[in-house]
């Protein structure tokens, strides 16, 4: 039976990860530890501010870790609410792409390849197809320096020529 080889993102991609949605949850805290302020007293406020941070936190780090899957047939991405599998023919090139927190390389699918194979709900299925989140495999967060690595090595040996179509 063939191996699969599971990447998961870097201890440095999950880190910036909390600390960018570390941030944003403490921003938003501060409108109502303001009114709290205005009304209570300043450690009710504080209060707020540490338990609503560290609350939230805790769930994002309860979420569940993408991955991306390699085997002889081609990828799989988790992604946590939705999981693509695309063969290796189904790559089309490797590009720059625009996800909602930042600008990463990816493969880029073949329109059409029908990737998408689960999500967890009708509204998810919606927004993946509709934002063209379908048709692309994140690599950054997996494999930074990906050309030297596992990911490499299998594009090398089933897609070479995709090498040579990189937009990035």
């Amino acid at each position: 039976m063939p191996v699969s080889t599971v990447l998961s993102p870097s201890t440095r991609s999950q880190r910036d990860r909390l600390v960018r949605l570390g941030v944003i949850i403490f921003v938003s805290s501060l409108p109502i530890a303001g009114v709290l302020l205005a009304l209570v007293n300043w450690q009710v406020a504080l209060g707020y501010i540490v338990v609503w941070t560290v609350g939230l936190m805790f769930g994002v780090r309860q979420q569940r870790t993408s991955t991306l899957r390699i085997d002889h047939a081609g990828l799989q991405y988790e992604a946590g609410t939705f999981v693509l599998r695309a063969a290796w023919s189904d790559i089309d090139r490797i590009g720059a792409v625009t996800l909602p927190d930042r600008k990463t390389e990816a493969f880029v699918l073949k329109p059409g390849t029908g990737a998408l194979r689960w999500t967890q709900s009708p509204q998810v299925r919606q927004q993946v197809t509709s934002r063209g989140w379908d048709r692309i495999i994140p690599i950054d967060d997996f494999a930074p320096r990906w050309p030297a690595g596992a990911l490499g090595d299998a594009l090398r040996e089933h897609r070479p020529d995709v090498l040579d179509r990189t937009d990035t």
